[in-house]
């Protein structure tokens, strides 16, 4: 399953709680820049050593959906913009 968590702008209070719980939960997280990604994580307290990062930008977004594989999504995926909702509007 894939489930799309916006990130705060400016202000971490802002997270919501539903996104730090699907954070935690993931196995996969799709993002714009993995390491604003795991700056955000280490923030929550959030351990991301057993999670699988891919980077994913308007630069290569062809080249890393060309690549995937329909199982990947039998996993807990996630896809975090790198500041609130303008990467899924």
């Amino acid at each position: 399953m894939l489930t799309l968590v916006p990130t705060p702008i400016g202000n971490l209070s802002d997270m919501s709680k539903r996104g730090i719980e699907t954070l935690f939960a993931s196995d996969i997280i799709f993002c714009e820049d993995t390491r604003v990604t795991k700056k955000l994580l280490n923030l929550l307290q959030i351990s991301y050593s057993n999670k699988t990062f891919y980077s994913m930008h308007s630069h290569n977004e062809n080249q890393i959906i060309s690549k995937l594989n329909i199982e990947i999504f039998n996993q807990k995926v996630v896809y975090v913009s790198d500041a609130g909702m303008p990467a899924i509007s």
